[in-house]
């Protein structure tokens, strides 16, 4: 399944609305910290913390075939969250791990050439998804920049408008006239 950079963004605006009903939409800019810590300010203080529980696996990972995230940025942090995107293609392009590997050669980032009620709308589409890698971004900058990582996370989190949303896309019918999954 391979789309045109219009293409998506059509797609990305038919499932904006349905998009805030996603999986795993947070309310707020992306919540996952770098390098798996508390940001400094929800972190309590150290004679008050509890013993460690262990916690579910956490992240952004796609179910289906074909996924997509949504992304609101702020239109004065485009140039920030361009910077972090680029470090993210670099962090996958340093890795030796398959999974990343898979990862980059199938995520793409477009962004909406027309204004998103006066914010600018970045999608990160991934065709096909790699179903068992996680897409947190926060880990992935940490994989390869741990000793930059905080400063490129605060850069990335402040570039948001509004949260970030996942939608799992199963494709249902293949206009190119070869047979989807279920033969249509």
């Amino acid at each position: 399944m391979r789309f045109s950079g219009m293409t998506i963004f059509a797609l990305a605006v038919a499932l904006a609305p349905a998009a805030a009903f996603a999986q795993q939409p947070p309310a707020q800019p992306p919540a996952q910290p770098p390098a798996g810590q508390q940001p400094p300010a929800q972190q309590p203080p150290a004679a008050a913390q509890p013993p460690a529980q262990p916690q579910a696996p956490q992240g952004r990972f796609f179910t289906s075939d074909a996924g997509m995230i949504f992304n609101v940025i702020k239109p004065d942090h485009t140039a920030d969250f361009e910077m972090v995107m680029a470090k993210v293609k670099e962090a996958l392009a340093k890795s030796a791990d398959p999974k990343r590997k898979a990862q980059a050669a199938s995520w793409k980032v477009f962004k909406g050439v027309e204004p998103a009620q006066g914010n600018a709308l970045y999608i990160f589409f991934a065709d096909p998804a790699v179903k068992d890698a996680d897409y947190t971004i926060s880990k992935i900058l940490a994989e390869a920049f741990p000793s930059e990582v905080q400063d490129l996370w605060k850069k990335y989190v402040d570039a948001y408008a509004a949260g970030q949303n996942l939608a799992n896309l199963q494709l249902i019918m293949n206009m190119a006239g070869t047979p989807a999954a279920g033969g249509k």
